[in-house]
């Protein structure tokens, strides 16, 4: 028997410190579609031997979760987030389901108490996303965009001050980031049923653009300074019908402001050792880039040809060739 009072999840300290059995990030991924794949083929198993599959699937993904956090103090390795989330998202499908857009709902609650149990940002991220798509699903655009950017403010107000748990912090960062593309893709999906304005979603994007980019230097925080070229790429998309150019012109323009931006931004950073510097320090971020540019390094070169003496050629001595 293990005790439920305490190692109910790391402290701040051993947050911080990564004392508890942690994988690196690839590693977390493999992990977690991994256990996802057991947590399906469970469901699969309890279905044929005629037990109630959502019960049974989730009492043994969460009590597992539980074992492998509390006892061997699993955190941050892919399987003890595989198990919650894939626990509840099966009890969920075994409901009976009307098909109304509710259920989705309840899919971001289980999301929500699933990146609560185990403080993952993205499933708290996620969590927010599946409310903004319930409302897309509604057709009720403006609904759920209002709601994405509400919640992306709230997080940006939330970065503007300190914690001292990272998990907690990464939720507040990924949200802000997530939450304006995802107002967006429910518009451009209400889209195709109804005609939403253009012009209203570029000043809005344009105005939230405007927003991050003054807050980012205020602050000295470069996470805004990023949604804010989300934000002005979204605007610029948005544009693009209400500009009387053509598109060749269009990205001409844009590339040279990019470009001139980009070189501005450069010069002001020469040189500076304090406030927003040209270096990086190390983040949950910068792990993510690092590992996306070990990519293309995993790809096998074709093997080199092998010449030798004589060899070269279909006719001829000494390595002549008739094919030119």
């Amino acid at each position: 028997m293990f005790d439920f009072k305490t190692n109910v999840w790391p402290t701040v300290e051993e947050e911080r410190a990564r004392t508890w059995r942690r994988m690196p990030l690839l590693v977390q991924i493999v992990f977690f579609v991994l256990t996802i794949v057991a947590v399906a083929a469970l469901y699969g198993f309890v279905h044929l031997m005629k037990l109630p599959q959502g019960w049974v699937t989730a009492a043994i993904c969460i009590v597992t979760a539980e074992v492998l956090i509390r006892r061997a103090r699993f955190w941050r390795t892919g399987m003890e987030s595989a198990l919650w989330i894939g626990g509840l998202f099966a009890f969920i499908v075994a409901l009976p389901s009307s098909g109304r857009p509710e259920a989705i709902l309840v899919f971001a609650a289980a999301a929500a108490i699933a990146g609560w149990r185990v403080r993952n940002g993205l499933f708290g991220a996620l969590a927010m996303v599946l409310v903004t798509a319930y409302f897309g699903a509604r057709e009720w655009p403006w609904m759920a965009l209002a709601f994405a950017v509400t919640v992306s403010l709230a997080a940006l107000a939330a970065l503007a001050k300190s914690w001292q748990r990272p998990s907690t912090e990464f939720l507040w960062q990924v949200t802000f980031l997530v939450m304006p593309v995802a107002g967006y893709v429910a518009c451009v999906a209400a889209r195709f049923r109804h005609r939403t304005p253009a012009l209203g979603v570029t000043a809005l994007f344009s105005a939230l653009a405007v927003v991050f980019a003054v807050t980012g230097v205020r602050l000295r925080i470069r996470l805004p300074l990023a949604a804010a070229a989300i934000a002005a790429a979204i605007a610029v998309i948005e544009a693009r019908d209400l500009i009387p150019f053509s598109p060749e012109v269009e990205l001409i323009v844009a590339g040279a402001i990019v470009f001139a931006v980009a070189a501005g931004i450069m010069r002001a950073l020469r040189g500076r050792t304090s406030g927003f510097v040209a270096g990086t320090r190390k983040s949950e971020a910068r792990e993510v880039l690092q590992i996306a540019a070990m990519i293309p390094l995993a790809t096998p070169a074709a093997p080199p040809a092998k010449h030798g003496p004589g060899g070269g050629g279909e006719f001829g001595g000494a390595g002549s060739s008739g094919q030119f």
